[in-house]
Parts: structure tokens; C-alpha cells; sequence
């Protein structure tokens, strides 16, 4: 399987690029042109600076010359989007110039390529768990409705997979829409390219107002290692080219859907592991869904935010909304289990909690006797 890899740099593209050798994928990173002060792409993976393509997921077409459509057409799989402005405060204009603007030209790089090869090529898109807003309870992968509670960045997926549902027609290449958790980092060494706003809330557990942390009763953080959602992300992929083609685009829920902790035994779970790593301890108040929706969006109307905090406060919906994904679907694109990440790594990794030591019996030569 050979891909078109957008977002490589990202938390999750870089999870992919690393496992792909061992899954025997072969990545074509798309890379933006250089700019002044940032660390070439060539020097942050070598391994992948010989088959990079130049190109801009905001322009027609990615921006790819037609020197490189012509030999991507004749090798590639698979179209993946993994690019994306994910600053939960960002500005709209940004938003949706990345996010809408990219996954509509990812579509027509999907359709140029099949069309150029004659072969079957799969267009695969990003989105988000998010996109769902405010909505509760059981989320079925489908299409979503409209919700006055989504933020910008929530509205910008919602709006890319509304345009992905538009553009496909019969012919197309197919596409999987693939709505990813929160990610964390590597289940095996804690790495992370990035610190969302899960990892801001536990960097000011000490300076929450109040030590409230307001939260639905039934309050899941649906959250994942960044390996975990590569590996699983690839297998979809590999699932839908196996499959036979679709009349509409396949949403899938790459998450940890009803095996997701609820935040209140994630928290439980992180005190018992590390009960020194914690100053005062939080009190979680029982909200409504509305109190939590509301105070998520509208505390910088009130108080002076910085960016980092705006974002530490959009994300407590994201941990005190009672709601489940389901992932239907994406079982039966996965040859294999589903992700189902344990409370203890996930709380290891959100707090950056120690590996727990084995016991040593301390020396003593006097119980030397005892060993024989």
C-alpha cells in the first residue's frame, strides 16, 4: 500500500510515518515550501526526504505540479488528509481555509489520479469526534446534523465533511471520513509533537478557579495514543481498498467509542497511581450538558484569556460531555480488535505519571543464609 501523506509533521501524521515500515506501507509526505526559521522537513525525517513532494493542502489541487501527478498516479493507493488547523481557538478564516478548503482538494487530487491511472485510489480525510458539537448520547456514524454549540473548529470539520458528502458522485474515488479522538502520546514512550488542550488542563491542575472541574455525571474522555490511532487508521485504509466500491462516503469513529473512561475514574485512576504527583485535589461538580457547553465557549467573553487557556477552557467539553462513539463501521473495515487503550496508560500519559518500580529487597547479608 503506497499513500499521499498530508500532515506528516503532525501528532498523528508522524504516528504514521514511523509505524508505516513496519506495516509495510510506503509514505509520500506533501510538503509545504520551507519556510524562514523552520527545521527542513529533509532534516526531521530523512527517511521519507527522498520521495517528499512539494505542494499546499489550501491551494486547487494541493498545489501538485503535473510532473508529480503524472508519477503519483501511476503508485499511489491511497489519497490521506491528515492536515489540519487544529487550534480549537483559532480564527474562522483559517479554519476552514485548511480544513474545508484541504479536504476539497483532496477529493480532486483522488479524482485526478484515478482518472489519469484508470486504477481505483481511495481519498481518506481527518476529521474530528468533535464535529459532533454538543450533541449527547450515542453518536452513530453518520452524517451530522446542524448544532448552534459547535465551535469554530468544530464547524470547520462538520462544514469539510458536508463538502466531501457533496462532491462525491458515482465514479469517484471512494472516501472514508475518519472522525479521530484526542490524541496522546506514544503508548510506548510518552513522545508527543504537540500538547493539546487535555495536556494544558493537566498542566493547571493547580490554578483551576475554584478547584471545580464542572462535568456530566456520565462524562467519558474519549482519548487515544497517537501509535494506537495510526495503527488502527491504516487498517481502515487497507479495509476499504479490500472492499468493493461505495455509493457514499464510509464514516468511521477512530476512537476508543465505549471503552472510553469516564473522567471521573481516569482521575480516580491517575490519584491512586501517583498520589505525590498532585497538589490539591479537584472536586468534580455535577453539570448539565448546556452549563458545560456554555461555559466552554463563552468564559473569554469574561475573563482575560490567553490563547493557551482559551484552549484549556474549549476542552472541558471534551471531557464533561456524557456521550459514546460508536464504531460499527469502523469493526468492519479493521481486521482485528479495536483500540482499547487502559485507564492506567491513559492517565500515565495525560499526567506524564512514572512507570511504577518493581520492589527490590534491600541487602543484608545476614538473610544470605536463608537463599541457599
Amino acid at each position: 500500500m503506497k499513500l499521499l501523506l498530508t500532515g506528516t509533521t503532525g501528532q498523528l501524521g508522524t504516528a504514521v510515518a514511523e509505524i508505516a515500515p513496519q506495516r509495510g506501507v510506503r509514505i509520500v509526505p506533501l510538503v509545504r515550501r520551507a519556510r524562514p526559521g523552520q527545521i527542513p522537513f529533509g532534516r526531521a525525517f530523512p527517511s521519507l526526504a527522498s520521495a517528499q513532494v512539494t505542494g499546499d493542502v489550501r491551494e486547487p489541487l494541493w498545489g501538485l505540479a503535473e510532473a508529480d501527478l503524472d508519477e503519483l498516479a501511476g503508485s499511489v493507493d491511497a489519497v490521506v488528509n491528515l492536515a489540519g488547523d487544529t487550534n480549537w481557538a483559532g480564527s474562522g478564516r483559517d479554519l476552514y481555509a485548511v480544513n474545508v478548503l484541504g479536504a476539497r482538494g483532496g477529493h480532486e487530487v483522488a479524482r485526478e489520479l484515478q482518472r489519469r491511472s484508470g486504477r481505483r485510489i481511495v481519498h481518506v480525510y481527518a476529521s474530528s469526534i468533535f464535529a459532533a458539537g454538543g450533541t449527547l448520547g450515542r453518536i452513530a456514524e453518520n452524517p451530522l446534523g446542524p448544532d448552534r454549540h459547535r465551535t469554530a473548529y468544530e464547524h470547520s470539520k462538520w462544514l469539510a465533511e458536508r463538502e466531501l458528502e457533496r462532491m462525491h458522485t458515482p465514479g469517484d474515488p471512494d472516501v472514508l471520513i475518519s472522525r479521530v479522538a484526542a490524541l496522546l502520546g506514544d503508548s510506548r514512550t510518552g513522545a508527543t509533537r504537540r500538547r493539546n488542550s487535555l495536556y494544558l488542563l493537566a498542566e493547571r491542575w493547580d490554578e483551576l478557579p475554584g478547584r471545580v472541574l464542572p462535568a456530566m455525571r456520565g462524562a467519558k474522555v474519549d482519548v487515544l495514543p497517537r501509535d494506537t490511532a495510526a495503527g488502527t487508521l491504516l487498517d481502515a485504509v487497507a479495509g476499504l481498498l479490500r472492499s468493493g466500491p461505495r455509493r457514499e462516503p464510509v464514516i468511521t469513529h477512530l476512537s476508543a467509542g465505549e471503552r472510553a473512561p469516564t473522567i471521573r475514574g481516569l482521575l480516580e485512576v491517575a490519584r491512586a497511581l501517583s498520589p505525590q504527583s498532585f497538589g490539591k485535589w479537584l472536586r468534580i461538580v455535577p453539570a448539565s450538558a448546556e452549563q458545560v457547553l456554555w461555559l466552554s465557549g463563552n468564559a473569554e467573553r469574561y475573563l482575560p484569556l490567553s490563547p493557551a487557556w482559551r484552549n484549556s477552557i474549549i476542552g472541558l467539553r471534551y471531557i464533561g460531555l456524557d456521550r459514546v462513539m460508536e464504531r460499527g463501521r469502523l469493526a468492519e473495515l479493521v481486521d482485528g480488535p479495536l483500540p482499547d487503550p487502559s485507564t492506567e496508560l491513559l492517565a500515565r500519559l495525560l499526567f506524564d505519571l512514572p512507570e511504577p518500580q518493581r520492589p527490590t529487597a534491600p541487602a543484608d547479608s545476614g538473610l544470605s543464609r536463608f537463599l541457599a
